[in-house]
Order: C-alpha cells, then structure tokens, then sequence
C-alpha cells in the first residue's frame, strides 16, 4: 500500500502538520532563525498556505470515501451502485388499468386522451387508442334508467337472452343479475350498475333492440399514465373522470389499483438497494433472490414477498406441500411471471391467485402462478370539532388529506388502528378534537359496519380509500 492511502484505510493529513511541515521546510531553506510565528508576514503567509493544502487533503479524502457505497452521495454512488450492475431508479409515472364504457355499437377511444383522477385532479394519458364494440367487448355496464317491476324487458346477450320481469323484493339490477348467472354469463352490482362479463375473459355483447328503461354501456380495457411522475397512487375507483371530448365515450372507472408512480430514487434507497443486490441479486431460486430480481429486473415492480411453504402438507395460509407464493405490487403480469420462472428453484410449484402461461426456450408452456395482493374496501366516519385558533379547512381537503395518509400507511398485510387515523387527520390544520370510527367492506359497495376496534388485514391482502367513502361529521 501507499503512504496515505493504507490498509487501515485514508491517513489524511492534519492542518496542524501541515503547516508545521510548511515551518521545518522553510527553516531548512532559509536557516532555523527564518521567523514563522502566526503573528509575523511569513507567518500569515504560512497560514495560508496551509489552509489552501488542507483542502486538497479534504479533496482527496472526498474522492476516496466516495468510492464506499455506504458514504458516496449522488454521481459518485451511482458509480459505485454501477459496479454491482445497478442504476439508480428515475422517477415514473403512475400507470392504472381503467375500463371505458360507451353507449353506441361502436366507439374509438383515440391514443392520449384525457381521463382525471378525482383526488387532487390529476390527469392520465391513454397509452393506446381503445375500439369500444358493444356487440362484442370485454365487459357491459348496466344502468337502471327509471325500469319498473312486474314489467318485462328483454336482453339479448350474446351467451344468451334473459327477460326479466320481477316481480321479488328484489331490485331489477338485483333480479338481472341473477338471471344472467343462471343463463351461463358472470354478474357484478357496483355503485354504477350492474357489469355483465363471461369467466375468463372472453368478448361479451347485446344485439338487437336496446330494452327500455336501461342504459347499456360497452366497456374494454386501456393503460392509462399520469402526465407527471412522481410519487403518485390511483386508488380503486378514483379515475372516474371523461376530461377529453370524444364522442360516446361517456364513462371511465378503475376497478383495480394503479401502479405507483415514484419520484427519483433516494441515495439512501440506493444504498439500501445495492447491499440486498449484493447479497440476493446473483443467487436464483431463494425466497429473497426472487423477491431482488423481481424489484430489480420489473419495471413497475415496487414491492415483492416471497413466502414458502417447504412441508409435506398444506399450510396455514393455504400453501400447497412444496410451493411458494410471490406476493407483487406493480409490474405486467407477463414480466412478473416470466421473471419468476427465470429465477425459482427447480421442480418446486408456483402458487397464487393471478395464473399465467409463459414459453419457455424450448417453446413449452409453462403455468406460473403468483399473487397480487387484495383490496379491502376501507371506510372511515369522523367527528370533529373546528380549532378556530386556525383557518378552517374544507372537507375536501380533509378527505384529500386522509387519501394521501392512508396510500403511505397502510401497506400490504397493515392492519387499521383507529386511533391512528387521528396522524392524518391532524396533517390538515384547524381540527380540534376528533373521534374516529372505521369499517371495511369486501367490495366496494358493500355495506360498512364501523366500530372503533382494530381491524385485522391479511398478509396477501391491502386496505384501500378513496374520498366516497370518508364520511365528515363536524361538531358545533
């Protein structure tokens, strides 16, 4: 090793031996009577000079520790993340998959048109034009538009032809519903009507005349991106907004959580990020392995749990003998199964609740199973009184507030602790005392029942809240 730089690491050199190096250099040139007190002209002039050569001792100790991934900041820890072939992460933008209805046979929904997310009024781009054929779509959306009971309607599906005359207790969506199950289609209530699909995915249409009374709605699905990245959620429900005029395309609902946009990765993350690389990122077929590549190698890939289940016999969370279950957040369902394959032990089954056939080299199917963790539908009810020491806010930004709170805190498998809602709500000023009350549904139109006890959250499952569902009472 060198003479500063040993195995002990840098040995810098003080001001304090530098300038005395500076005083025996100048005495042995000029003789030992040469005057370097701090208070003469050649003393201050030694001074200086001694403060100008600290800093390229401090430089060049820069330069060093710059080279440890634990002290480099910026440029220098991207170059030293680079040794270990990772690159710091740029900021994206949020994606969400958002179903467009439209009430003609035919509607084209073109490439960058405009749908906003409720919750603060952000815009989303749509990635690629969509065709709407509501003789032959992925979905329809029926709207109850003032139908009778006891009165018969006729549908004309393509899997077959329902009448409905009910005459239950039923509502008529309610009834409808029941007899498109019967008849071989799937059905689902939701705040906006009654969608109509087939298991598995395949096209689903109505022919012939429209029936009275009903509004029929074609829907296909299309990519939506926010027009700007950063650290951005679109939660169920909240892209319900038709902001581009383009005609008969009348609604936009998400039913599924968008992937997270991200501002630029931190070096702290970075850091965090490049010790697990080197540990996981080149061994395959260990939990923690899986999990690196996937955040590593996805795009869109923000979280990833690997659980095994390494017994002879089924496990408490349903596991099968000998699986593992990868539980995602974000990335294409495509790129996540085929980077589990690329990197599970062999021989060893997949399990989930998203099942997806990849090509292997050998042109073979293979069926990878993974698990995308389930929404449950969180509701809250607050009481408050105003702290009129402070401006008061409105409920919009009560509940804007609580949004952005309850997208950061309650992660996957977090359970809801009531009186913890209490941190977000006091994010917003003017609010004095508060009580709070929360509930959770299993779908989005179900029926809350709150109380103030904490809410268990399944480790494969998320709370998830949107606006419509924060009920504000104010106190006097």
């Amino acid at each position: 090793m060198g003479e500063f730089v040993t195995p002990t690491g840098f040995k810098r050199k003080t001001l304090q031996e530098i300038r005395t190096e500076l005083e025996n250099n100048l005495k042995r040139v000029f003789g030992p009577s040469f005057e370097t007190s701090v208070d003469s002209p050649n003393g201050l002039l030694i001074s200086q000079l001694s403060l100008s050569l600290s800093k390229l001792w401090e430089l060049c100790q820069e330069i060093y520790l710059s080279r440890d991934p634990a002290q480099a900041e910026g440029v220098a820890l991207d170059w030293a993340a680079a040794l270990s072939g990772l690159s710091r992460k740029s900021a994206t933008a949020c994606e969400v998959i958002a179903m467009l209805y439209g009430d003609e046979e035919a509607v084209t929904v073109p490439e960058g048109s405009l749908a906003t997310r409720s919750r603060g009024s952000l815009a989303f781009t749509l990635d690629e034009s969509v065709t709407i054929n509501r003789t032959a779509c992925r979905e329809l959306l029926i709207v109850d538009d003032g139908s009778e009971k006891n009165t018969e309607y006729v549908f004309n599906f393509t899997f077959g032809t329902v009448t409905l005359n009910n005459s239950t207790t039923q509502s008529n969506l309610q009834r409808l519903s029941t007899l498109v199950i019967a008849e071989g289609g799937n059905a689902q209530i939701t705040q906006r009507g009654l969608r109509v699909y087939l298991q598995g995915g395949g096209d689903v249409g109505i022919t012939g005349s429209m029936p009275d009374d009903f509004i029929i709605y074609g829907g296909a699905e299309g990519r939506f991106t926010a027009v700007s990245t950063g650290d951005q959620t679109c939660e169920i429900g909240e892209l319900d907004t038709v902001s581009s005029s383009v005609e008969n395309w009348e609604l936009v609902y998400n039913y599924s959580a968008g992937v997270p946009g991200t501002d630029i990765e931190t070096d702290e993350h970075l850091r965090i990020r490049r010790a697990a690389a080197v540990r996981s990122i080149q061994a395959r077929g260990t939990d923690p392995a899986i999990a690196a590549h996937l955040i590593e190698d996805v795009r869109g890939v923000t979280t990833a749990v690997v659980k095994s289940n390494r017994l002879l016999q089924t496990d408490s969370d349903g596991r099968p003998p000998k699986s593992f279950e990868t539980l995602v957040v974000g990335g294409s369902d495509e790129d996540v199964a085929r980077c589990i394959w690329e990197n599970q032990p062999s021989g060893i089954q997949s399990h989930g609740n998203v099942s997806v056939f990849i090509r292997d080299n050998n042109g073979d199917e293979q069926l990878i199973k993974f698990s995308r963790p389930q929404a449950k539908y969180l509701w809250f009810k607050i009481t408050y009184k105003l702290y009129n020491e402070e401006q008061a806010p409105t409920t919009d930004e009560i509940k804007a507030t609580l949004v952005e709170w309850a997208n950061k805190e309650y992660q996957m498998g977090k359970d809801v602790i009531p009186t913890r809602v209490l941190q977000g709500l006091y994010n917003v000023g003017g609010i004095g005392t508060a009580s709070v009350q929360v509930a959770v549904t299993n779908s989005e139109s179900g029926t809350p029942s709150f109380g103030i006890s904490v809410i268990p959250i399944g480790p494969a499952e998320y709370a998830s809240l949107i606006a419509s569902r924060i009920t504000l009472v104010e106190e006097s």
